[in-house]
Formats: structure tokens, sequence, C-alpha cells
């Protein structure tokens, strides 16, 4: 869906990853931890792609370390990866991340945010969540935020 919306707007687009690890999922911030530590190399983007491949991120829970086996295989400096994973600033990133969308509540105050569900993966278009899931849905808000 994001790769569409990419290739429908090029030059109006730009795509922001954030982390919500969320507690109900044990193994979601070390999964965040390799993402960020793969983007350090270059790769956030195909690290999270395969974390959610084939629906890889369900056998997280019999191996939370499944994500360096990607990371082998996306030619990643595992040497690297692992000083990465245990720099203190990654952590931090995580947990801003994190703290910015808690933030906005399981309720919201305001109109713009009325009836948001804090789930994954959540998708925002300049702070407003689309109406569904389909390239017209988020087209339309494109659409309305480029006539700003």
């Amino acid at each position: 869906m994001v790769d569409q919306v990419l290739k429908k707007y090029p030059n109006d687009v730009k795509v922001v990853f954030k982390s919500f690890p969320l507690s109900s999922h044990k193994q979601a911030f070390k999964a965040g931890k390799y993402a960020v530590a793969a983007g350090r190399q270059g790769k956030f983007k195909e690290m999270y792609y395969k974390m959610w491949e084939n629906d890889n991120w369900k056998n997280l829970k019999q191996n939370e370390d499944l994500p360096r086996t990607f990371a082998a295989e996306l030619g990643l400096d595992l040497g690297q990866l692992d000083k990465d994973m245990n720099d203190p600033t990654v952590d931090a990133q995580i947990q801003s991340e994190y703290e910015q969308l808690r933030s906005l509540g399981n309720t919201y105050e305001t109109e713009q945010y009325a009836g948001v569900r804090l789930a994954v993966p959540k998708f925002f278009i300049n702070g407003r969540e689309p109406a569904g899931r389909s390239l017209a849905d988020w087209s339309k808000v494109i659409d309305e935020e480029l006539k700003k």
C-alpha cells in the first residue's frame, strides 16, 4: 500500500516510520531495535519488510533474534549491528517515538484524532488517519492535504 502511494505521488509524499512497540508483543521493542540498527546501515526499510513478510513477525515469539538472520541475508555488518543494538540512543529513539503516539491516548480530545485506535501499523497523513486502507482512501486525504 505504501509503495502504491509513493508511486502515485513520487514528488509529494514522504514516508516516515516510527516505532510503537506494543506491550502485548514482548518481542516488539527488540524488533524495533533491529530495524533502527539496520537503518544505521541504510537498510531500515528492507529489515522492516523482512519482519512483516510472510507474517515473519509471528515467528519472533519463538526467536526474538530472528531479525539477526534477516540482517545477514541483507548483507549487513553483523558486528556493527550488535554495537548499534547495544547503543542506548537506539532505545531512546524507540521510546521517544512510542511516546509520540501514546501521548494521543486511546480517546482523543481533538476532532482530528477522534476515533484513532492505538494499534500497529498506524498510518497518518499530515496528522490525519485515513478512514480505510485502500489507495482511494489514502488518495482522498493526500489530495485534500495537497490543496491546502
